[in-house]
């Protein structure tokens, strides 16, 4: 059954089959599971839940050792399955569901941030090739599931002008790199948390950024990959 109403059918069944000396609060439960089942679709389930998960991902390689074959659907590490292929009821009864992974990542990078770039970046410059000016290096971090990202770029103002350095932060293959990239990073993410460096050797060498990722890196125990 799938459609928009399986789980409705399915709290209406179990009422339905509910035994009279059963505990009123059983009762009470599936008449309130009920009256949310008919809003509960597929989409709104993923929204609520799948796609906080840990391990949800918006896309993922179906091929082993393919990496130019990207399947874009909702993906399930945990069950290692695109999730068109689980029913509602599967979806919303899925007791794997947890941030863990990711809060610790996003702490780690926030660690590497605060206490490694911020203080090895105080008093250099990054020169902004649009504007023919140099200005004070400045970070934003960005993160999705099984990837925290942070750029390096300047303040002008409020608003924060990104350059062409990004450190990506993961513990699983990300589509969304490519697959020239993907097929560098596969190898080394056997051994845990792998940095990716994405930034042009002009900017690289400008920075004089290498040898600092080299020793976060080895003081992190991470792998490090160039893109």
């Amino acid at each position: 059954m799938e459609n928009k109403n399986e789980l409705l059918f399915a709290v209406r069944e179990a009422r339905r089959n509910l035994k009279d000396d059963a505990d009123f609060r059983m009762a009470d439960m599936l008449a309130v599971f009920e009256g949310i089942a008919p809003f509960l679709d597929r989409e709104t389930i993923l929204n609520m839940k799948c796609k906080g998960c840990d391990s949800y991902s918006c896309s993922h390689f179906p091929l082993s050792n393919d990496f130019w074959a990207v399947e874009n659907q909702d993906y399930c590490h945990a069950k290692n399955l695109p999730l068109k292929h689980l029913s509602i009821l599967k979806m919303a009864g899925c007791a794997d569901y947890s941030q863990d992974a990711q809060k610790g990542l996003y702490d780690l990078v926030s660690s590497v941030l605060e206490e490694d770039l911020r203080p090895a970046f105080v008093e250099r410059r990054l020169y902004d090739r649009n504007l023919f000016a140099s200005y004070s290096v400045a970070f934003r971090v960005q993160k999705v599931n099984g990837n925290v990202c942070i750029e390096f770029g300047h303040k002008s103002g409020e608003e924060f002008i990104g350059s062409d350095i990004k450190l990506h932060f993961l513990r699983r293959l990300d589509p969304g790199l490519g697959p020239a990239a993907s097929e560098r990073i596969a190898s080394s993410l056997k051994v845990g948390t792998i940095m990716a460096v994405e930034a042009s050797q002009q900017t690289r060498r400008m920075l004089d950024v290498d040898y600092v990722l080299e020793w976060i890196a080895k003081k992190r125990k991470m792998d490090i990959v160039y893109l």
